[in-house]
């Protein structure tokens, strides 16, 4: 299929489906936008890094015809640490050239404060004044770029509330692990979804460069004027004081019931001259189970809060009415079904019982969820347990169907996940919904060719019109050797390992405590423990003191007061002090590993993270369950996180994660150097 992609980008632009990137110099050239960039210069930034959002700053006016003209745009800049620094006014720098050459003369501060704050009250009061070169019939737009949470919170909202009313189209960019997501959802115009973004390292904004040049050109072609949103916005104010008559709509709301949406006779014109972006396909085509061709098939559905919970219905009645046309049975088809937004989301597997009407009958049962869209999290548990080899079949096709209606929070991240699924003999298709999506995003995640793999669709509800053909292609796929399957589990151990399994029975309680020993020990039995080269031990006892009051001499009612409960401090000072060592039997010279299950209900996991110091030489793996925070999960494990953590979402899916984590053991057993926290 020929499939087209329209973005309505300073006017309506088509773009073909292999098209990369936007124009260079001159894209939005037909609209005047004053663009102030917000960077952050904190000392938690490297020199470095900080050239690195010059530089993102430099290459993102690529696409825009710079110059004092009426229809030029006019680029300002302002950086913050301890307080606010300008770097130059909207009528300055009125060439490209110019504009280079002032971005290279910006020092980086160093500071020891993040004052957000006070670099947004410059921007809404002095910025964009007509006196420093704003104009009135241009559109308004600030980048804020950042590293971490701002110094005062309430003056940083207080001051973005502010640009947000003037009509100021607010962008939040936040870089590394130590943003608050929540923080530049309150700073961001809404939704969040279009006017959020967050990255991994600085080096990933240039991926960002494009896709906030699509957002920015189009954001004075918004649609939606929220009331009553979270944020608590009716819109942009016109010069006048006036919000323009634009489409009303509501808060979306969090459960799935039908919504009112008052959509005036003008814009329902407008909506229906406007291309719709489906696959060119037969409506006579006719798909009835597959020819019975088994497959192992996981559809993974986007719940963020991009999408009405309206639209998240016809998205579940989609998925229901795919799955009918395929022959769906133990030793046929088997079906499973995550959706994903800030967490992933299992419904059900390819353990659940494989008939419709036990499938439909759980998809009765799912609740929206609304967050953020992490893409690369559905992906990965999805890889890595939907499709473990404790489950899947080796000799049919693996496939993962992925929907979404935007970017994902982590594109970069995203794109690696993919990449790992189609290296494991998996198969992609990614589908998008609506004009949000970014084409280069749903490349990145489907497999090749595109045509085959790529769909792309105006709105949930011309979904249907690729029903038989999404279909048929994955009726198609033949089966392809899945990597894992041809993987010894039994990997080699070259060097003396110790390796010590760590969990606290006291917090975790007794069925989580054998859920746990029993995963353990499926674990350790597939490790090679007969050559000699290994030892693995167990840490679980945190008993809890001063609980037991016997009759013993005369009581008073102090001593029922309280419980000392324990917490996981005490058992990594154990692990550091006994575990590993010499006395308890650990080997001076051997390889150190500790294996350590966290789960939502344990307490106190910021401080017993500071405890990590005392493993200084040890590798710590970490098996994160349930909604455990992943940020918390990289402050106990070794770096890089990604080789260290396992996430599980609960519990009834333990005993899939048995081969991530040994894969994971076994790269650590390889490595030649201990690694130093």
């Amino acid at each position: 299929m020929d499939f087209k992609l329209v973005f309505y980008i300073c006017g309506i632009l088509a773009y073909t489906v292999t098209s990369q990137r936007l124009a260079p110099t001159g894209t939005c050239a037909d609209n005047a936008f004053d663009i102030v960039f917000a960077i952050d210069t904190s000392s938690s930034i490297w020199k470095p890094d900080f050239e690195l959002e010059l530089k993102f700053i430099n290459d993102f006016t690529e696409h825009f015809d710079i110059g004092l003209g009426p229809k030029q745009t006019r680029i300002g800049v302002v950086t913050f640490a301890d307080s606010f620094y300008l770097q130059f006014h909207l009528w300055q720098n009125n060439r490209k050239d110019l504009l280079e050459r002032a971005l290279n003369r910006i020092r980086h501060r160093a500071g020891r404060k993040t004052n957000t704050g006070d670099a947004l009250k410059y921007i809404v009061k002095t910025m964009f004044t007509r006196r420093f070169g704003a104009r009135s019939n241009s559109i308004h737009v600030a980048v804020v770029i950042t590293d971490g949470k701002s110094q005062d919170r309430k003056k940083t909202l207080e001051y973005a509330a502010m640009a947000r009313k003037a009509g100021i189209h607010m962008f939040a960019i936040g870089v590394g692990d130590a943003i608050e997501f929540r923080e530049l959802e309150q700073i961001a115009s809404f939704p969040p979804e279009e006017y959020v973004f967050e990255v991994d390292d600085f080096q990933s904004l240039d991926s960002m460069k494009h896709v906030l040049a699509n957002k920015t050109c189009k954001g004075h072609l918004q649609d939606y004027w929220y009331t009553g949103s979270p944020q608590g916005r009716t819109g942009p104010a016109t010069p006048s004081g006036t919000v323009p008559p634009k489409r009303i709509l509501t808060t979306p709301p969090t459960t799935l019931r039908d919504v009112t949406i008052e959509i005036p006779e003008k814009e329902t014109e407008r909506a229906r001259s406007r291309l719709d972006i489906q696959g060119d396909i037969d409506p006579r085509l006719n798909v009835t189970n597959c020819g019975g061709k088994p497959a192992d098939i996981y559809f993974a559905l986007d719940a963020s809060n991009s999408i009405w919970p309206i639209d998240f219905k016809k998205q579940l009645k989609f998925v229901r009415d795919l799955i009918s046309m395929f022959d769906v049975g133990p030793k046929k088809t088997r079906v499973g079904l995550v959706t994903f937004s800030d967490r992933v989301r299992p419904i059900f597997d390819f353990n659940t019982k494989q008939d419709n009407s036990v499938l439909f009958k759980h998809m009765e049962n799912i609740t929206f969820m609304s967050g953020r869209t992490k893409t690369a999290d559905a992906l990965k548990f999805v890889h890595e347990q939907g499709f473990s080899r404790d489950v899947a079949r080796p000799e049919v096709a693996h496939i993962i169907l992925i929907f979404t209606d935007g970017l994902s929070k982590r594109p970069h991240e995203t794109a690696r996940e993919a990449e790992l699924a189609k290296r494991d003999g998996i198969y992609l298709f990614s589908i998008g919904i609506g004009m949000s999506v970014e084409r280069t995003e749903l490349r990145d995640i489907a497999s090749d060719p595109d045509d085959d793999f790529v769909f792309h669709v105006s709105n949930f509800s011309v979904l249907n019109t690729i029903k038989n053909i999404l279909a048929i292609k994955t009726c198609a796929i033949e089966p392809e050797n899945f990597v894992r399957d041809q993987e010894n589990l039994k990997c080699p151990i070259t060097s003396p390992t110790d390796l010590f399994f760590v969990y606290d029975s006291a917090q975790l309680g007794i069925p989580r405590t054998r859920r746990i020993t029993k995963f353990v020990y499926d674990v350790t039995s597939a490790l090679d423990m007969d050559a000699g080269q290994l030892k693995v031990g167990r840490l679980m006892e945190n008993c809890l003191s001063s609980a037991d009051v016997y009759l013993s001499g005369q009581r008073v009612s102090m001593d029922f007061d309280g419980i000392d409960f324990p917490d996981s401090r005490r058992m990594i000072r154990k692990l550091s002090s006994q575990g590993f060592a010499r006395s308890y039997g650990a080997r001076d010279y051997a390889k150190k590993v500790a294996v350590l299950f966290l789960d939502d209900g344990m307490e106190n996991l910021k401080q017993a993270s500071e405890e990590i110091a005392r493993l200084r030489e040890t590798h710590v793996m970490v098996v994160t369950i349930g909604d455990t925070d992943l940020f918390t999960a990289a402050s106990f494990s070794s770096r890089p996180a990604n080789d260290y953590i396992v996430h599980i979402p609960s519990y009834k899916y333990l005993h899939t994660a048995k081969s991530t984590l040994i894969q994971k053991l076994c790269k650590v057993f390889a490595k030649q150097n201990l690694v130093i926290n």
